[in-house]
């Protein structure tokens, strides 16, 4: 069965101003806002320290609600309770912060919320198990090798049951089911927060001891996003008889699902792009409009750039989130197929905007086959 780890112990706050702060991460985990005493992107951060308990989202909620102007979060947990991690983790996301991994550690400012970091006040740390869930949460991320820990969700010993029934039959359906249900969360929250399904996979082959990933690992397993990156195609079914070509692309700004396909035919070439979280609508629709409106895209290949207007088809919502849907005016299915990459060009859209057009940038990696594929199955 799966393993929710709870710890009931309560943690015992330093108290007195100017206390040295040192927490025990096997305490329950609690949040500080910390810094260096510099003025620069980095100087201050939330320090979430300890391990994650079922309470742990509204500990987290408390301490938004009193105010914090960092907006990275620094981990250093053992993991904790998986419902918890999942839930801490979407906060997180929401807030738009930016996960690393440390220990944080100085004195206490006099109403104990404020860590004055002195000089070697923090180390490398860990976050492991259940905390690389809650890192997840980050819309930036990093970690080197050997700072995030990976170890089997599902519970090694078998359940127990009356004697003389077979092994084969160990497991009751009631907890068949619940491990199942768990599992279903445990993929739609990684697809969510822009991971990889195969971290599960590295989990759950890891039995007795901690999987400490090293920084390929982390990389490959969708956990760093820290520079832009795009996941090689894939060909999904779409409509009757139709398919599209489909790239993740992550960077420090903003992540999309983006989609290729042809409606018609071949020589009409559509771009849909849904944000892999939900953007307020006051903002993200102007944007949207305002990059086709303003912009046209360049296919790179071996012989140079293309460029081609974009034209606006649909803004509407999806499942997914809003999703906005470009026809790439005058490219082919064969121009596709001949590319390597997809460009934007900035200068005709506001600052505002330009971390948005910044995710419109992409490469074709993997198999360009596929589009061929696609190009034979375009949308009636």
């Amino acid at each position: 069965m799966l393993t929710l780890v709870l710890t009931a112990a309560v943690a015992a706050l330093p108290a007195a101003a100017d206390e040295t702060f040192n927490y025990d991460p096997s305490e329950p985990m609690q949040f500080f806002s910390a810094g260096d005493g510099g003025n620069c992107n980095g100087c201050s951060w939330v320090a979430a320290e300890g391990t994650i308990q079922r309470d742990t989202p509204e500990v987290f909620r408390r301490f938004l609600a009193k105010g914090r102007a960092a907006i990275d979060i620094r981990f250093n947990s053992p993991g904790g309770d998986l419902t918890a991690a999942m839930r801490l983790g979407e906060m997180i996301r929401e807030q738009g912060m930016h996960s690393s991994v440390g220990k944080t550690s100085g004195t206490l400012d006099a109403d104990g919320t404020f860590i004055n970091i002195v000089e070697g006040g923090w180390d490398s740390g860990h976050c492991a198990a259940a905390c690389v869930l809650a890192f997840l949460g980050g819309v930036r991320r990093h970690a080197e090798g050997g700072e995030l820990g990976l170890r089997q969700l599902l519970d090694p010993e078998p359940i127990k049951e009356p004697k003389g029934r077979p092994a084969s039959e160990s497991a009751t359906e009631p907890v068949r089911a619940a491990d199942q249900a768990m599992m279903g969360r445990l993929i739609d929250y990684v697809l969510r927060m822009d991971g990889s399904p195969r971290l599960l996979a590295v989990a759950a082959s890891t039995r007795h001891q901690m999987r400490w990933l090293t920084r390929q690992e982390v990389v490959d397993l969708g956990i760093e996003i820290s520079d832009k990156y795009s996941s090689p195609m894939t060909v999904e079914p779409f409509g009757i008889g139709g398919a599209y070509v489909e790239i993740l692309n992550r960077s420090t700004f903003v992540s999309f699902r983006l989609r290729l396909y042809c409606r018609g035919d071949a020589s009409t070439v559509h771009l849909t792009m849904i944000p892999n979280w939900k953007y307020d609508g006051q903002t993200f629709e102007p944007a949207m409009r305002e990059i086709m409106q303003e912009l046209q895209v360049f296919l790179v290949g071996d012989h140079g750039r293309r460029s081609f207007p974009l034209k606006l088809v649909a803004l509407e919502p999806s499942p997914l989130g809003p999703q906005t849907t470009a026809q790439i005016v005058g490219a082919t299915m064969t121009d596709l197929q001949a590319a390597k990459r997809i460009e934007i060009l900035y200068d005709g859209i506001g600052n505002v905007n330009v971390g948005i057009a910044m995710g419109l940038e992409f490469d074709l990696a993997g198999d360009r086959r596929k589009i061929g594929i696609v190009a034979r199955s375009c949308v009636k």
